[in-house]
């Protein structure tokens, strides 16, 4: 299959599952949360962080993956000052994922921070290490940190969410992460709050819903 074919074929199968009704779909079953170490650098100017999150691969997310069906994975992540709920800074990753039976290559699509990259993997391992954690990702400039203030990171990882709703959040979100040119970690304003872009906790239909907390950390050098 050609790339080009390839290609068509992912968004056609995403598009199949976005038409679907939601009567075909189930609530999430249930959130997990976890307590996980992130390191937390400054590169540039720009506070970033890293994470893993293993447990997104489950037994039975697996064998939908190597099904031929598309999934997608869902990952916000939030910045905030410690007991505070407003984020300092918010960004979104959302990995697509298509295995393609007659080659035996599974098609990873990587969309956040204004950018989209496409990869072919050549076995679920490398989908695991490629997909099942962030890399030092920006997360904010420097000096939006105050000193003497402590932080925490927030992740939230969707599985295969449907909600009509949330994706064509997802999709302004994704053609438009800048808000028509806002800066690194500045508000969005053309959603106001980051939060708008998922339904209610009530409201999520996805396979599955995983958390994600840091330690609380100080700002980089002080």
């Amino acid at each position: 299959m050609t790339n080009r074919g390839r290609h068509i074929c992912l968004v056609a199968l995403w598009g199949l599952v976005a038409s679907a009704p939601l009567s075909a779909f189930g609530q999430v079953e249930r959130v997990r949360s976890f307590k996980r170490p992130m390191p937390i650098d400054v590169i540039g100017g720009q506070v970033v962080m890293s994470a893993e999150f293993p447990e997104v691969f489950g037994r039975k997310f697996k064998r939908k993956l190597a099904s031929g069906f598309t999934s997608r994975l869902l990952i916000s992540v939030r910045l905030k000052a410690a007991g505070k709920s407003k984020p300092v800074a918010s960004r979104l990753v959302v990995f697509t994922i298509l295995y393609d039976i007659w080659d035996e290559l599974f098609a990873v699509r990587e969309e956040g921070l204004g950018r989209r990259r496409d990869l072919q993997l050549g076995s679920l391992e490398e989908v695991m290490r490629h997909c099942g954690a962030l890399r030092k990702m920006p997360l904010a400039a420097l000096g939006q940190l105050r000193a003497g203030q402590r932080y925490q990171v927030d992740l939230r990882i969707e599985v295969n969410p449907t909600s009509p709703e949330q994706r064509r959040k997802v999709r302004e979100y994704l053609a438009n992460p800048d808000g028509g040119g806002a800066q690194l970690g500045a508000p969005r304003s053309f959603f106001g709050s980051f939060s708008k872009i998922f339904v209610s906790e009530k409201d999520i239909r996805a396979d599955a819903v995983l958390k994600y907390r840091s330690e609380k950390f100080s700002r980089p050098g002080d």
